[in-house]
């Protein structure tokens, strides 16, 4: 997130949403219990809602608080044409290119890896100490994978699911490049 919108901005999208929900004022007090004048000030930008206000108010009208402040407005669908995916390639031999870029208050990453066939290529996720998930599936190759201890051979078509509680390496079997999908519940770009 680069940033956050100010105070006006904020009160604008939770205007148009309450009205694209077609909720009033009183609706949305109901729900929130936020008075319906409090709202009306968030609304026209005079006030700024403390934390646990804009969260109440995200519940009340069923969006995660994160649409509301975060500075690029996104839509509840997020879709990545080919021509217009970040891609970027790591020292170890790994594409990583990501498949959309997420919708508000999303805990799902999407990626497609693509890991060359060379010596000393490979995927290397550290553990991490918060709970967090991967499921990768592989689309073409044969990989070697190895998450805590328990060592696997991963072919076309297979899928694993595994915690970031442990670690998650991954190489190319057989000198051949291969290619998985990845659905995290962490950014693979902060690793």
């Amino acid at each position: 997130m680069t940033g956050i919108v100010g105070v006006e901005e904020l009160g604008r999208r939770i205007r148009k949403l309450r009205i694209d929900r077609r909720m009033t004022l009183k609706q949305v007090e109901q729900s929130s219990g936020l008075s319906a004048t409090h709202l009306s000030e968030i609304e026209r930008g005079r006030t700024s809602p403390t934390i646990g206000a804009l969260v109440r108010i995200a519940r009340a009208l069923e969006k995660d608080a994160s649409y509301f402040i975060e500075a690029e407005e996104r839509s509840d669908v997020a879709q990545v044409s080919l021509e217009q995916a970040r891609v970027a390639t790591r020292p170890s031999g790994v594409r990583v290119e990501v498949l959309t870029p997420g919708v508000p208050g999303s805990g799902i990453f999407a990626y497609r890896l693509t890991i060359a066939g060379t010596a000393g290529s490979g995927l290397a996720l550290t553990a991490q100490e918060v709970p967090g998930e991967a499921i990768y599936l592989v689309r073409h190759g044969t990989l070697e994978a190895e998450f805590g201890g328990s060592h696997v051979t991963l072919s076309e078509g297979d899928a694993v699911q595994a915690s970031f509680l442990v670690n998650h390496r991954f190489s190319p079997a057989n000198g051949a490049a291969a290619e998985l999908i990845a659905m995290t519940t962490r950014s693979l770009e902060e690793h």
